[in-house]
């Protein structure tokens, strides 16, 4: 148990967490932005959120979800010790990475919580309105 716990409380660990947040937005950024129709839409006789075609269907019920994972999973193919610790086999790494992507939003908010206790300074997303 000792060994897991080490092993996912690792700076690399919380490194590849805060790095697949930051892709996974600016990933949803970009393809938004080039593809507006991905975006959920409100529909006029409708009160709640509508999908315009069934790939924006997809986009927000499946692949949204999967970005981090695969990200995640990406971080496998760097060879380093900070970030994989005693993982040296390229399939355990595989696993341990698509697991960290999978809680990478989770992991944030931990984070998010961390900072706010030890500094007082809240990392919220959004703007930031001025005092």
């Amino acid at each position: 148990m000792e060994q897991i716990t080490s092993q996912v409380l690792r700076p690399g660990t919380f490194a590849v967490g805060v790095a697949v947040v930051i892709l996974t937005f600016f990933v949803r950024r970009i393809a938004e932005t080039v593809w507006p129709v991905l975006k959920k839409q409100a529909g006029e006789n409708e009160p709640g959120l509508t999908y315009p075609t069934r790939f924006s269907m997809w986009w927000n019920t499946v692949i949204l979800y999967a970005i981090p994972v695969v990200l995640g999973a990406a971080a496998a193919f760097i060879h380093s010790d900070f970030l994989h610790g005693d993982i040296k086999d390229f399939g355990g790494r595989l696993l341990f990475q698509a697991g960290v992507g999978w809680f990478s939003s989770f992991m944030y908010k931990i984070l998010r919580k961390v900072i706010l206790n030890r500094t007082g300074v809240d990392v919220q997303p959004g703007p930031i309105e001025p005092e």
